[in-house]
């Protein structure tokens, strides 16, 4: 399996693109989602607000 994944990892790329093996695409969301954070789209934070407040717990993002 390291001989297969370093062979693809060797491989030239189309200009513009990455080699990736399976995993890799997981690997760089979860490293990005780390510095930035996991990104919700607006209903979820309606929700999530909504709940809190509900709750009256203080919700910020």
């Amino acid at each position: 399996m390291d001989l297969w994944i370093r062979t693809f990892r060797g491989a030239k790329a189309i200009p513009g693109k990455q080699v990736l093996v399976p995993g890799d695409p997981e690997r760089l969301a979860e490293a990005e989602r780390k510095r930035k954070g996991i990104p919700l789209i607006g209903k979820v934070r309606e929700d999530l607000n909504l709940l809190a407040s509900q709750f009256k717990l203080s919700f910020q993002f």
